[in-house]
């Protein structure tokens, strides 16, 4: 008995990329999202922002409502921790200057770049309130705080063992660009996780809050190293510029 040639061939196996791309695909569409049903007290915050950063940010959304006094207060404290051993540098005012200029400067850094964040959500085709994305950047600072403060025993040890300013400078530098970068990461997840459509608008936005970031400090300086005035806004100057004067 002959075979019939016109049986379908079979067919062709895919590709390892499309087999990881629709894993990937799979489980995006997956991902399990549960709303905090307790009360957001400090200790389950903390356990949030660590492991379940999605879950949090859709307990704020379900809610309508930001616990900004708890995130607050574990942002300020651990700025506060960070800011006082990279003021350990120096010594002196620096113990009380260097975390009260950390605190002040990320804070306005975040106020100012707020709108910015906004307008650009809504242009990648994000589905969210004001209210979610203030949010997720209270959220994505204070897992920036808690990281930072995860360093600083690393930072403590150079501070008090090393005298090179550009050194101890260029370690906080790299310090801040790496948490800074984890915080990026949680707003992006959260982005895509409401309906996020293109991310070139938040890429800008995250381009725009870096640079913000550095200035702020040479704005504020000193902030690592001594000086007889503790704000120098008569000398203005570029972060780049800065940095290359205390190398040289």
């Amino acid at each position: 008995m002959m075979k019939n040639n016109n049986e379908n061939p079979p067919p062709v196996p895919e590709t390892l990329a499309d087999v990881l791309a629709s894993a990937e695909s799979e489980t995006q569409k997956t991902e399990n999202v549960k709303i905090i049903t307790e009360p957001l007290n400090f200790s389950l915050l903390l356990n949030a922002l660590l492991k379940r950063p999605l879950d949090l940010l859709a307990t704020i959304e379900e809610n309508k409502s930001l616990p900004w006094k708890p995130l607050a207060t574990l942002s300020i404290l651990c700025l506060a921790i960070f800011g006082i051993v990279v003021g350990a540098f120096s010594g002196g005012t620096q113990f009380w200057a260097a975390p009260m200029k950390i605190i002040l400067g990320l804070s306005f850094g975040a106020l100012i770049c707020l709108p910015s964040l906004y307008i650009f959500s809504c242009l990648s085709g994000i589905k969210a309130s004001f209210q979610t994305v203030l949010g997720f950047l209270v959220c994505a600072i204070s897992l920036l705080s808690l990281l930072l403060v995860g360093f600083a025993p690393v930072v403590w040890l150079f501070s008090t063992s090393s005298d090179s300013i550009a050194f101890f400078g260029m370690l906080c530098l790299i310090l801040w660009l790496v948490c800074l970068s984890f915080g990026f990461k949680l707003i992006n997840k959260a982005a895509l996780h409401l309906g996020m459509k293109s991310s070139n608008h938040l890429k800008v936005w995250m381009i725009v809050f870096t640079l913000v970031t550095l200035q702020l400090p040479t704005t504020l300086r000193p902030i690592i190293g001594a000086s007889n005035s503790l704000f120098h806004f008569e000398d203005k100057k570029f972060f780049l510029h800065h940095w290359l004067e205390q190398i040289v």
